[in-house]
């Protein structure tokens, strides 16, 4: 068909012919608006009175319009239209918008939640065309260009360039937690799930999973089990509540349902977890003694709750020792059977309109098959790093209390992707960011970590993630901050909009421009936006690295990096009861990724022995954090108070001492690495000058943590309760002071070396770890290929300096990676990797390493390469 046929048939039967917009036309303030008046044409097919996610966006987008004083005359087609330029609002499934776009979705096939704005020429003159590939899609693209106007007035619309995104991440959701009858203010809260849901959806988050039952490592505790809280179980009439709560079951179960009609209205699915099916008996009347019976009780309780409560979308269990029901080790596969049918039989009742969502942990190879028998969509959800927001990588290693047991279901699957990521399982796979054991109350922004954490989470081609936001699990029995004038927000979650902002914008696309939390930024900073962005952006580091590389305990009933000193030198000091139960200290805590980063007192025997192995060293991670604390101080303090715009002073006093504590936490942890390590040294060698080092570094480490003291005084409670009392910053102090005495003791009356001649300075290595380094590594074999990789470097010297090629199929359960010295050619180190044992069914791991000095040891990539998200390559096996 020629050309010219073509344009015929699409004036005939469209009165247009549309081509695209050229890129670099500009159009004038005149041009979009004529007489004042701006043409849309609405293709939306939704009216503005009902409650749907497109509704929703189209209203954000009519009012930031209407708040540029223009008037608005809307149509849903455009014959007889003169204006030279108007707005098509509408999804790609629209006919309209379908015929004007024609091949440009071409890449946004199959890929639902995606937007697009298209500027095309049609006959009347141009029309910007904006959407989406569904409703979400549609939804997310008003809210975006309603921010782009709020921000640029029209001129937002008149530069507005070509654009189409679409997902990285099939789920992005997030937990919350119901704690007990305290939680009813916000749960009750209509004002507050507007808020809430609004913002989620704003960020492009596409999952809420309310969860119940997450104890504080006790069987019995509100909501446990669930069902007596919502509604009688038919033939168990006489399992009762002991307590009349403020609430009868009749106003939770309806409740429930508004959440996650709420949830709906804005594009989210609502998942319900169950995290507890013990049996809380001083709670609850009735509760039948026999174990078959209970099963009974508890499964009938699960159809009727889906019955009930049609709005849930899925549910999540937790299936281990910890849900209340079998023994460590002993996953009660019978009880989880019955529980798994009767979500299967509602799962065909709705016409397979449900899913199911395990965590890993416990789950065993029966509950895996009878998931799959009820053809119910499937997925396994497994912590990302631990109970607590560790580096945005997978991590090398699993820590020695999971491999010791890697037999035992719930030690071989309580973190991490263990051998999940095999490509012919049949069910989804999606990480948690456990944010509880470390990002509690401090405000944080750090877009290069969501960046990698996005990124990393389609690994194994793996569905996506959910996270649990700051404030997770805390008790609604006091007050975030100590001085009320300084509140200058109605719910406290609304500090972290930063957080929110990063997690679901950049989890939706880590090419999401930087504009969508700049000018956000902007708002709330004014002139010193960028510094307080770069601030965060070097604060957000100090958290993740803690947890990564000095993870003194792992649950996070007991382990929290915002206060966590992580550990005395002398376990008797230890302010933290299970630090003191484990015999932990600073010293002999294992890091969260054994394989990146050494045990302190590891690595003096390693030196000592003259046997150094390929990690990153405590003396290279005290650099590190001192040039992080820095880079914080160095921003903050360049900033005026007068460049903050008057109505977010409050935010900003209260935002800027979040900062001031991090700075101060992560001076306090160089400081502590450096007093540890030289502590340990004197007690290997004896020698009184390690001693005296010791001693001097601590006194430092104190003034740090006397500043977070300081600091956290001036703004928090004084005893924040979250999972339970985790105790206040101002033990840990005390914690130090003995810490320091004791050394004191013990040095008696040897005279002391000076600060200045013999403390270590700071800054001897290289903080980026891998710099001035690269590799050549291919993204897919065959196991007919030969597996050739490459390090580039100058030649080493030394034979202990000779690179090592690190290798692993992607199966955590396998534990170290296999090393191999690589060759010099004349110009690169070269390796050949044997593949006779790899498994076509699992991705290949490599990274690079070379101990340059008992100081500094290179890992390449490393943690924060520029070039490389993962600190390792990842090589697809294709069969």
């Amino acid at each position: 068909m020629t050309k010219e046929l073509k344009a015929f048939y699409y004036l005939l039967s469209l009165h247009f012919f549309a081509i695209p917009f050229v890129y670099g036309q500009t159009l004038s303030h005149e041009q979009l608006i004529t007489n004042n008046e701006i043409i849309i044409v609405d293709r939306t097919g939704v009216s503005n009175d009902t409650e749907t996610p497109v509704t929703f966006g189209k209203l954000e987008f009519l009012n930031a319009l209407k708040a540029t004083a223009v008037n608005i005359s809307k149509t849903e087609e455009w014959s007889g239209l003169n204006n030279k330029v108007f707005l098509v609002l509408g999804s790609s499934q629209d006919s309209l918008v379908k015929s004007l776009l024609a091949d440009k979705l071409n890449s946004l096939k199959n890929k639902p939640e995606s937007v697009f704005y298209q500027w095309v020429d049609v006959d009347a003159g141009k029309a910007l065309v904006i959407g989406g590939t569904d409703f979400k899609g549609t939804m997310y693209a008003f809210n975006e260009i309603s921010e782009q106007i709020k921000d640029k007035g029209l001129s937002a619309l008149i530069n507005l360039e070509n654009t189409l995104e679409f997902p990285d991440n099939k789920v992005r959701g997030l937990d919350r937690f119901i704690k007990d009858e305290n939680d009813d203010e916000w749960f009750f809260s209509e004002e507050f799930w507007q808020y809430y849901v609004q913002q989620l959806a704003k960020n492009r988050f596409n999952r809420l999973t309310l969860i119940t039952g997450y104890n504080d490592g006790k069987k019995e505790d509100f909501m446990i089990p669930v069902y007596p809280y919502f509604f009688q179980v038919p033939g168990f009439e006489n399992i009762v509540l002991k307590k009349n709560l403020t609430k009868t079951p009749e106003a939770y179960t309806n409740q429930l349902r508004r959440i996650g009609k709420i949830s709906h209205n804005y594009g989210l699915e609502f998942v319900f977890g169950i995290w507890g099916h013990g049996r809380s008996e001083s709670l609850i009347d009735g509760l039948p003694e026999n174990a078959n019976q209970y099963t009974e009780y508890c499964s009938k309780g699960m159809r009727e709750l889906l019955k009930r409560v049609p709005e849930i979308d899925g549910i999540q269990l937790r299936v281990n020792y910890e849900s209340g029901v079998g023994g460590f080790g002993n996953t009660a596969d019978e009880f989880w059977k019955e529980i798994i049918y009767a979500i299967g039989k509602a799962n065909s009742n709705r016409n397979g309109n449900l899913f199911l969502d395990i965590r890993a942990k416990g789950l065993t190879n029966n509950i895996r098959k009878w998931a799959t028998e009820t053809k119910i969509d499937f997925t396994v959800t497994s912590k990302y790093t631990w109970e607590g927001v560790g580096l945005p990588y997978h991590p090398l290693q699993m820590r020695k209390a999971e491999l010791d047991l890697i037999n035992n279901f719930d030690k071989r699957q309580r973190y991490g992707y263990a051998d999940f990521l095999n490509e012919s399982r049949n069910f989804d796979f999606i990480y948690r960011l456990w944010g509880i054991g470390t990002t509690r109350m401090f405000t944080w922004a750090d877009p290069d970590y969501v960046k990698r954490f996005s990124h990393s989470t389609s690994f194994g081609d793996s569905k996506g993630f959910q996270v649990t936001p700051p404030m997770a699990r805390k008790d609604n029995t006091w007050p975030l901050f100590s001085d009320k004038s300084m509140v200058y927000y109605q719910w406290e979650d609304q500090r972290y909009w930063a957080w929110y902002r990063l997690f679901g914008r950049l989890g939706y696309s880590t090419k999401t421009n930087p504009e969508v939390w700049q000018r956000t930024f902007k708002e709330h900073y004014g002139k010193a936006h960028q510094k307080m962005s770069d601030a965060y952006a070097a604060a957000g580091k100090v958290l993740p690295l803690i947890t990564s590389s000095h993870l003194t305990n792992h649950p996070a009933n007991y382990n929290w990096a915002e206060m966590d000193s992580g550990g005395a030198l002398f376990n008797a000091h230890n302010t933290n009861p299970l630090h003191k139960s484990k015999n932990r200290t600073y010293q002999s805590a294992e890091p969260g990724d054994p394989g990146m980063f050494y045990i302190i007192s590891d690595y003096v025997q390693d030196v000592l022995s003259n046997t150094i192995q390929p990690k990153i060293t405590p003396i290279q991670l005290a650099d590190y954090y001192k040039k992080i604390a820095d880079d914080i101080s160095e921003n903050i303090l360049s900033i005026k108070e007068e460049d903050i715009p008057n109505q977010f002073q409050k935010e900003y006093k209260t935002n800027v001492l979040d900062l001031t504590i991090t700075s101060a936490l992560s001076m306090y942890h160089a400081e502590k690495i450096m007093a540890s390590l030289n502590y340990v040294f004197f007690e290997e060698t004896k020698n009184k000058e390690y001693l005296h080092l010791s001693i001097l570094h601590l006194e430092k480490a104190k003034l740090s943590w006397g500043a977070i003291v300081n600091a956290t005084n001036k703004i928090y409670h004084s005893s924040p309760r979250f999972l339970h009392d985790n105790g206040t910053w101002k033990d840990r102090l005390i914690e130090l002071e003995k810490d320091l005495d004791s050394l004191i003791e013990i040095n008696g009356n040897s005279k002391q070396i000076t600060l200045q001649n013999k403390t270590r300075a700071f800054g001897k290595t290289s903080i980026t770890f891998s710099n001035g380094f690269d590799a050549v590594v291919p993204s897919a074999i065959t196991l007919k290929d030969s597996l050739q990789v490459i390090f580039k470097s100058n030649k080493f010297v030394k034979e202990s300096q000779i690179p090592r090629v690190h290798y692993r199929m992607a199966d955590m359960t396998l534990g170290v990676f296999n090393k191999q010295k690589m060759i010099w050619n004349g110009s690169n180190y070269i390796a050949q990797i044997p593949l006779e044992n790899l498994n076509p069914d699992y991705d290949l791991l490599v990274y690079f390493t070379c101990i340059t000095t008992n100081e500094e040891v290179v890992v390449y990539p490393g943690i924060f390469n520029k070039k490389q998200n993962e600190p390792y390559y990842t090589i697809e096996i294709e069969e």
